[in-house]
């Protein structure tokens, strides 16, 4: 997902930093000053699927499963609490993600793609570090939890082995790090930003049929790269 999305986000990057570059004035200069700001966050990702199989899984049953991984949305809303002059608190409350990632089942005279769909409301709690302001622009790194709740899993819906379903619990904590760039405009703040994020433990529902009894662990994660406006 990432390489389908590089060549046009250098390139709105190059716009943006052009644009805040050539202004004569600085733009903003008491933005970060202010004690608690508001904003919103477009965000396009890769959901991506952390899967470790079962030592002893059976592979003349089950050969092999394999992940793949599709583009999503999301879209949220920012708090941002000043903390000193480089560090802010960050609230993500709430962000709504849809994000979908698929097991293919290799059996050994056929195969089998089981859909797995998100809907997740987001809250993540991060710590915001940044650099010294060149003018317009500044770089961040940023880091912290998350709690996510699941409006689609599925783990009450009915499956057997003609109907393969693999959920995932519907409460899940995890982690995310990135780091982003804060380009100041006449009027806003702009931050293009690229963020990894994980789940912490064994995110599956385990309900005793094979589909999920050869795998040991699956931990969800996300490539997340959001537009965040100020």
């Amino acid at each position: 997902m990432l390489a389908v999305y590089s060549r046009q986000i250098i390139a709105f990057l190059a716009l943006a930093l052009f644009a805040s570059g050539v202004s004569a004035q600085e733009n903003l200069p008491q933005f970060d000053l202010k004690p608690m700001h508001f904003g919103f966050t477009l965000a396009t990702n890769s959901g991506r699927m952390q899967l470790q199989m079962k030592n002893n899984f059976q592979n003349d049953t089950v050969m092999n499963v394999d992940v793949k991984n599709f583009p999503g949305i999301g879209l949220g809303a920012i708090t941002n609490i000043r903390l000193a002059e480089y560090w802010d608190l960050r609230l993500m409350v709430p962000v709504i993600s849809f994000v979908q990632r698929n097991l293919v089942y290799t059996f050994p005279a056929s195969s089998k793609e089981v859909k797995i769909e998100s809907a997740y409301c987001d809250a993540s709690f991060l710590l915001k570090y940044k650099s010294e302001r060149r003018k317009n622009s500044r770089v961040y790194v940023i880091g912290g939890g998350r709690m996510s709740y699941d409006f689609a899993s599925t783990v009450k819906k009915n499956r057997g082995l003609q109907n393969p379903v693999v959920s995932l619990n519907p409460i899940t904590y995890g982690w995310e790090a990135g780091f982003g760039l804060d380009i100041y405009f006449e009027y806003f703040k702009f931050s293009p930003e690229i963020k990894f994020c994980s789940t912490f433990g064994n995110a599956m529902y385990k309900d005793g049929y094979i589909f999920t009894n050869v795998i040991e662990n699956l931990s969800p994660q996300l490539i997340q790269i959001s537009f965040h406006f100020e």
